[in-house]
């Protein structure tokens, strides 16, 4: 199974469509064009933990970034509404990259939320297995000359 942001992005945007209706899901920071309701996801970090067997824990830190309409006078209360359905269906959700059959099921760790004063910021670990291809290699040769040269 492949995993891309992209595929994370568009898993969550399936899974969380049922509690948010009305809202987009963008892949990415939209900068024009931008219809609000809308969500979308940021990686933050991501860190690699070679582990035993050439296999990885990547912990990856996401934003899951919730805006309305910056001038609704209950955006406060939407903002906070939203966070509390997030905590509710947030601890894990079924992931897919579309090319395998089946799904997995992800879960979320490090979960917290803040409202600044124009988006909801609702912050996610995840943590997963991954293995680098049999045959990757990323230095098969290199050009190495030691002559030191003047002019």
């Amino acid at each position: 199974m492949n995993f891309t942001l992209s595929t994370v992005a568009q898993s969550l945007a399936a899974y969380l469509a049922p509690s948010f209706p009305g809202v987009t899901f963008y892949v990415d920071p939209n900068q024009q064009g931008t219809q609000t309701p809308c969500m979308f996801l940021q990686q933050r970090y991501s860190y690699p933990k070679l582990r035993q067997g050439g296999r990885w824990l990547r912990q990856i830190g996401l934003d899951l970034t919730y805006l309305v309409d910056y001038n609704l006078p209950n955006m406060q209360q939407l903002y906070q509404a939203a966070a509390e359905a997030l905590d509710l269906v947030m601890e894990t959700f079924p992931y897919t990259d579309g090319t395998t059959e089946g799904t997995s099921l992800l879960r979320t760790y490090e979960r917290e939320w803040r409202i600044d004063l124009d988006a909801l910021h609702y912050k996610f670990e995840l943590q997963v297995w991954v293995e680098l291809p049999e045959d990757f290699n990323p230095m098969e040769s290199m050009d190495y000359t030691p002559e030191v040269t003047n002019g």
